[in-house]
């Protein structure tokens, strides 16, 4: 199979998103993507997986199908596509540059605006089962039922983020995160349901800006 290699375009296309890219914090951390989607890991070394199981497509079908939706500014289309290609290859090199192109599409992800949390409910009809943006500080949470898991976000007030579809590292990431740390997120937001009455993201997308400020031993 000849591979596919779009990234000439992909910077072609990214060299007119920065000009128009979201501001915020420079990241702490590296540029590790922290996403996540459909419960998607990472394969190990081995042999190129070139074909899927029934009606899933090639990795080469994954990568045109990504390309399409970057041309139309799909970023998470794009992305969801790009890690379901990443879950079912098992070469380092493919995986490499699977890589390459998820920080590209990444930058998409960034450029898109955030709101607050006031604004979101505000505009609840008109976003719901759409994807949001929302840049703010971490507070732990804890288990929905028994499906889920969720943390707040506070963004001047409070939403709560469920991430039961993000990837495997991103969870842990997570669960290990202060109170305090600032997070950017991207989500579908969701109607009600449990405990709490007010809508709710439920994450495809989760980063790291900044760790939580240590606290001072008391003397």
């Amino acid at each position: 199979m000849k591979k596919i290699i779009f990234l000439l375009p992909l910077l072609i296309l990214f060299s007119a998103c920065d000009e128009n890219a979201g501001s915020g914090p420079p990241p702490e951390e590296d540029e590790e993507v922290l996403t996540g989607g459909g419960h998607t890991e990472t394969g190990g070394g081995g042999q190129v997986a070139l074909s899927g199981g029934e009606n899933q497509g090639t990795i080469a079908d994954r990568y045109e199908s990504a390309l399409k939706k970057i041309k139309t500014r799909d970023w998470d289309g794009a992305r969801e596509e790009l890690l379901e290609a990443l879950q079912r290859s098992e070469g380092k090199d493919i995986q490499t540059e699977i890589r390459g192109h998820l920080k590209l599409v990444e930058r998409g992800i960034l450029s898109q605006p955030t709101f607050l949390t006031a604004e979101v409910f505000k505009s609840q009809d008109k976003m719901m089962g759409k994807k949001v943006s929302m840049r703010g500080y971490f507070s732990p949470g804890g288990p929905v039922g028994k499906v889920s898991y969720y943390f707040w976000l506070d963004s001047g007030g409070k939403i709560q983020c469920r991430y039961d579809a993000l990837e495997l590292d991103a969870k842990k990431k997570i669960l290990l995160l202060k109170d305090g740390a600032v997070v950017l997120v991207r989500g579908t937001l969701t109607s009600p349901w449990g405990s709490n009455p007010n809508p709710y993201l439920e994450l495809s997308y989760f980063r790291l800006e900044k760790l939580a400020p240590k606290k001072e031993n008391p003397q």
